[in-house]
């Protein structure tokens, strides 16, 4: 988590111009990304360039940047004071099933859905499960969906179609013949 905080903070230092037009930015580009794709790398890096300053050419004579250096000595301080300690890697236990987005659904429907939630919807998405590594979890990825992604309703949802797409019934009171396919397709795939 600190390593996040520290990433957007300096993220912030670098923006060299009023923060409403980088919100404007952001905002447009991700209505029009529901309504066509715009993942062009050269595109993405001119529009930053256009808003940010280039990690070695920072102006250090801000306010700004001269709170982020008395932020940054505190948390040294408070850090020194703690005393040595080993940072714990936490992961996940167990074997993990991530479901990747691997495509999207373009709708009218789905269009209206992102302009609507501000592209935080995850309305159209369409999902693959993959077996992963704990070690795969040790960062946290920041996007505008990154919630929605994570609701309950929204996981129920998808895992009930990848149990349907294997045959599984998931109707409440599944018959124990299910049940029985279910746990043998378990200890196939352990």
């Amino acid at each position: 988590m600190q390593q996040l905080r520290n990433e957007v903070l300096e993220l912030f230092g670098r923006i060299k111009v009023p923060k409403m037009q980088v919100a404007k930015t952001v905002v447009f580009n991700g209505i029009r990304k529901g309504v066509q794709e715009a993942d062009d790398p050269d595109e993405i890096a001119t529009q930053n360039a256009s808003i940010l300053y280039p990690k070695d050419d920072v102006p250090s004579q801000t306010d700004f940047h001269r709170q982020l250096e008395k932020f940054q000595e505190i948390q040294r301080q408070r850090k020194e004071a703690r005393g040595e300690h080993q940072d714990i890697k936490l992961f996940p236990p167990g074997k993990l099933i991530h479901l990747v987005k691997t495509g999207e659904s373009s709708s009218c429907v789905h269009s209206v859905a992102k302009c609507l939630t501000c592209c935080t919807s995850n309305a159209g998405y369409e999902y693959t499960p993959v077996w992963a590594d704990n070690g795969d979890f040790n960062e946290i990825v920041v996007s505008p969906t990154m919630g929605f992604d994570h609701f309950p309703n929204r996981i129920c949802v998808e895992l009930e179609r990848v149990a349907v797409s294997f045959g599984i019934d998931i109707t409440i009171g599944s018959s124990l013949q299910d049940r029985e396919e279910g746990d043998r397709l378990h200890r196939n795939l352990f």
